[in-house]
């Protein structure tokens, strides 16, 4: 079966909550369907969701979480973090991590608590872990429900081999 652009522009124009529901963030408005690029952004959104989706499904697979109650053990059933003594320089080949930082974009928040800070002290937690290198592998953001205007910066990372 094929559906013309104006028989999905119209589908769509016409099911607007339906879309949005489909396309999770993505926004869509009823002038959106006029565009000639309409169908790209469809596209684009629904791929966007997939590689949110399948971005933390990797990352909770095969990588061990450097926060929280830390990364759940198959075999035991309990939440592990590794522990590695302060300072010191640790590499594991091909390892992942996933690592989170919390920042402010509150108008009166200290430098302590900026993006920059956030950003430092995750690469300084990365080498901790991959002393020989590693590999951004995605990153993301979550909002910190306690406060408005905070939030954590999220890095899952994979040391070099």
């Amino acid at each position: 079966m094929s559906i013309t652009i104006s028989t999905a522009k119209l589908i769509c124009a016409t099911s607007l909550l339906l879309c949005a529901n489909v396309f999770g963030a993505c926004d869509f408005d009823t002038d959106d369907a006029d565009s000639p690029n309409f169908m790209d952004r469809i596209i684009d959104c629904e791929k966007q969701s997939k590689a949110k989706q399948s971005t933390k499904k990797s990352v909770s697979a095969a990588t061990t979480e450097l926060y929280g109650d830390g990364t759940v053990n198959p075999i035991s059933g309990m939440a592990e973090r590794p522990v590695a003594a302060p300072g010191s320089m640790n590499h594991s080949s091909g390892k992942s991590f996933a690592a989170r930082q919390s920042y402010s974009l509150r108008p009166n928040a200290k430098f302590e608590e900026s993006v920059t800070i956030a950003i430092q002290r995750l690469h300084i937690e990365m080498a901790h872990y991959c002393a020989k290198g590693w590999a951004v592998e995605s990153q993301w953001t979550e909002a910190d429900g306690r406060r408005e205007g905070d939030y954590y910066l999220h890095y899952s990372f994979r040391c070099a081999d």
